[in-house]
């Protein structure tokens, strides 16, 4: 080895491995950790037990094995008389309440394979560890922000908002977006459950407590196109184009509460969009004159193990490994694991979506939670059950109905002809009992490339922002991230990957309410991809 100039200071591999020998392992865990934290929007809000932060960090679990039960055991707020004066204080005194809830931590792995072949013309070159590292850092990120997104969203027990009075999901219409006073208004509700403002700012060195909303981009474009935003924004904001925030694009506080934007980029070939504000992709086109088998929303025409449509209704999402069969009553609302996969699955569970053709064509669709206590949606695709359809007298599939969740088609000229031989595209609202807008192109023929959209039977995409405040969720983090390696056909073929244990949960009350976060579930619209919504 050559040497380096005497009065140099080198530190040398060789020298770092012979004082440490899983040096490279750790660094590797570092950069493992730092990148994944840099995409997933909720480390930011990171903090011990008493900091004050949304998400409270569990790290001191080194004992703790994937499938372990974190414990968390919280307190309500003393109640009691009290004694004042000279009334005694014996049988008088506070009593408090208490409850444990758990978080369960499991294993999760990821890696990737090379050939020799493809390392020696890769454009980036390099070891391919550092290649995995680049690719599986981000998407690990990405898993644990979107994690913790469904687990409030589907987990959530008594903490749900919905604007405009409405009380359920299947109630939302054309008029319940979110907007700046559905926020301000739902900041009471989410007090009165318990939300706690969390610790934002620091201005002339004192602390500024706020709440915050924080809000898919799908959702933000109804808070930003509002008059009153707009109004505040011009009259408020600081002149200049540079920090005015309707040239800088910069959110402004609305009435004492924090506005946050997740920006999400569709990555090629996997999952779209957001939890909070999904969609998917059509791969394989098909149409109400197709095979019933045919008639499924899929992502990819031969990957039949990424869960594109996991964030879609009637997929039995996990936290950890067998958690849809655990009878342990640590669900929502005190029930077995088992029943809330059941309710999710049900058979009398109807699910909608907007199927958004590339020429801007809309068709309407729906699939039972089960048939014959199948899924019909196994997170990776989904079997469909009906298609609206004007006339069915000749579908193939049998799936055509003229009347889908609010939806009235009967009449229309849109759809598969009377024979079953071709299909027109047209505007809805041709026959007398129709309430398809006339303002779309209707259709009942899907093409590979179109958008999937959840919704309700009313049309309404299906959007949801969340509140958060001090002690809403709980991450446990088990040991360092650990690389792990694998070679094949004579080294030939190298791989490269990782292995982390963590979990996460909502906190919970002793009352069994969630806490500390609030559920604002609304209507909305993808921004290019707008659909036809009922108003009533």
């Amino acid at each position: 080895m050559s040497a380096y100039h005497a009065e140099s200071i080198v530190s040398t591999l060789a020298a770092a491995v012979a004082a440490d020998p899983s040096v490279v392992a750790k660094v590797y865990s570092q950069q493992l950790r730092k990148g994944a934290r840099s995409v997933d929007d909720f480390a930011m809000f990171e903090g011990g037990e008493g900091s004050g932060k949304p998400f409270i960090v569990r790290k001191d679990l080194a004992n703790a094995h994937a499938g372990d039960e974190v414990k968390f055991t919280v307190m309500s707020q003393p109640r009691g008389p009290g004694a004042r004066g000279e009334q005694p204080l014996r049988g008088n005194e506070s009593s408090v309440d208490f409850k444990t809830f758990g978080c369960v931590v499991d294993f999760w792995r990821d890696a990737f394979k090379f050939t020799k072949k493809q390392l020696k013309f890769m454009a980036g070159g390099g070891g391919v560890k550092s290649a995995v590292l680049l690719a599986l850092r981000e998407k690990l990120g990405r898993r644990r922000m979107n994690d913790m997104k469904m687990a409030l969203k589907l987990q959530g027990v008594g903490n749900t908002i919905f604007p405009n009075g409405r009380k359920t999901l299947a109630s939302l219409n054309a008029l319940d977006t979110l907007t700046p006073s559905g926020i301000t208004n739902a900041i009471p509700q989410w007090r009165r459950l318990g939300g706690r403002s969390i610790v934002v700012t620091s201005k002339h060195g004192s602390p500024v407590y706020k709440p915050m909303v924080y809000i898919p981009d799908a959702a933000i474009a109804s808070i930003k196109n509002s008059s009153s935003y707009e109004q505040a924004a011009m009259h408020g904001g600081a002149r200049g184009n540079e920090e005015n925030p309707l040239f800088s694009g910069k959110l402004l506080d609305w009435n004492g509460v924090g506005l946050f934007e997740h920006a999400s980029v569709d990555p090629e070939n996997d999952q779209c969009a957001d939890p909070l504000a999904p969609r998917a992709m059509l791969s394989a086109g098909f149409g109400v004159d197709s095979e019933a088998g045919d008639c499924v929303l899929k992502s990819h025409a031969t990957d039949t193990k990424t869960p594109y449509m996991a964030w879609l209704g009637g997929y039995k999402y996990e936290w950890y490994e067998g958690q849809s069969a655990s009878s342990a009553t640590t669900a929502p609302g005190g029930v077995a694991w088992t029943t809330f996969y059941n309710n999710i699955t049900s058979a009398g569970t109807t699910y909608y979506a907007w199927i958004v053709n590339p020429d801007g064509s809309v068709g309407f669709v729906s699939w039972a939670g089960s048939t014959s206590g199948t899924p019909n949606n196994n997170g990776n695709q989904i079997l469909l059950t009906h298609i609206l359809n004007p006339n069915n007298t000749n579908d193939q599939s049998g799936l055509g109905v003229t009347t889908l969740g609010n939806f009235v088609a009967t009449d229309d000229t849109w759809g598969l002809n009377s024979a079953g031989t071709s299909y027109t595209r047209a505007a809805g609202g041709a026959g007398s009992a129709s309430n398809c807008s006339p303002d779309f192109v209707w259709t009942s023929q899907f093409d590979a490339g179109a958008y999937i959209i959840p919704c309700n039977a009313n049309g309404a995409v299906d959007m949801c922002s969340l509140i958060l405040g001090q002690d809403s969720a709980v991450r446990a983090y088990v040991g360092d991230d650990l690389l792990v390696g694998d070679k094949d056909d004579y080294s030939f073929v190298d791989g490269g990957g990782y292995e982390t244990i963590f979990g996460q949960a909502p906190c919970i009350r002793t009352d069994g309410k969630t806490s500390g976060y609030s559920l604002l579930r609304h209507a909305g619209q993808h921004p290019g991809l707008e659909v036809p919504t009922l108003s009533a």
